[in-house]
């Protein structure tokens, strides 16, 4: 059953990115477990993180012999939880300590519950948005409001992503990606004859970027087309986006242009199931 929507209130982008930079800071005390404790793939997804639909929290994949351990954050105060079996068994708040701090706590804790020892890391192999830096310094979560939009807007998209992507026999699982902190998923439209993806659409939201400060919902197919080849201006509230890469896009914006939920939902619907549609044409009528 779908969740009821969390309104998106006005938030000025310097307050949405600065807690943008502690929030994708912290996420990445969860993407060091699967880089720490699982096998690595090809596709890098054991670095992705998952969203939990229950709890409102991101959660690192299952780690540990048994697959028994999870870590999750709390987007809205930075609060950490290492989870065994499904139970919560520690806690860790990231308010007023650096990531050095806590990383060191997480680690000690770890190996204390039977992880094997110096293995955990925070070394990785990608590289974040040059945000102020929070390794030394203290995260700050008194900017509720700003903390909460971020929140809203995962929430939100999990439930309007997953929805879509559930009915959908040609979509992969929906991730959070730790380098870009999107939530998404990818469409496989076409594969070659080795098996390699040929023609895809990516569907998710981001939370901000060099593009966007504030979140965005996004659809990019690909191969990206040409700006010569875009089929025209999208009669949603959506828009094509063509500065360093091509794709159809939803800034937050437009949809708190309205303060109703409803309304809210209804203009990223409308954008995703109009984005889809052009997207699939562009990559094939399959």
């Amino acid at each position: 059953m779908t969740k009821p929507w969390n309104i998106l209130t006005q938030t000025s982008d310097t307050r949405l990115y600065e807690a943008r930079a502690q929030l994708h800071q912290a996420a990445q005390l969860l993407a060091a477990a699967g880089i720490s404790y699982l096998e690595a793939r090809p596709d890098d997804s054991h670095t992705a993180m998952l969203w939990s639909p229950e709890t409102n929290q991101f959660m690192s994949q299952a780690f540990g012999e048994d697959l028994s351990f999870q870590i999750t954050l709390n987007p809205t105060n930075l609060s950490l939880s290492i989870i065994e079996s499904g139970v919560s068994i520690q806690k860790l708040d990231l308010n007023g300590s650096s990531l050095k701090q806590v990383s060191e706590k997480l680690q000690s804790t770890l190996e204390s519950l039977g992880l094997p020892e110096n293995v955990f890391t925070m070394e990785k192999h990608y590289d974040l948005p040059d945000y102020p830096d929070n390794w030394e310094t203290a995260f700050d979560t008194s900017d509720i409001d700003a903390f909460q939009v971020i929140a809203s807007s995962y929430i939100n998209a999990y439930s309007s992503l997953q929805e879509m992507a559930s009915t959908d026999s040609q979509a992969s699982d929906l991730l959070i990606w730790p380098h870009h902190f999107d939530l998404a998923y990818l469409i496989t439209r076409a594969q070659d004859e080795q098996g390699n993806l040929s023609k895809s659409v990516g569907v998710g939201i981001s939370p901000g970027d060099g593009s966007y400060t504030a979140p965005y919902y996004y659809v990019t197919a690909w191969p990206a087309p040409s700006v010569d080849q875009i089929p025209g201006e999208l009669k949603s509230a959506g828009k094509w986006h063509t500065e360093g890469w091509v794709g159809m896009v939803l800034p937050l914006d437009q949809i708190n242009s309205s303060s109703n939920a409803s309304e809210q939902e209804m203009i990223v619907r409308e954008f995703l199931l109009e984005a889809l549609t052009v997207a699939r044409s562009l990559t094939g009528d399959n």
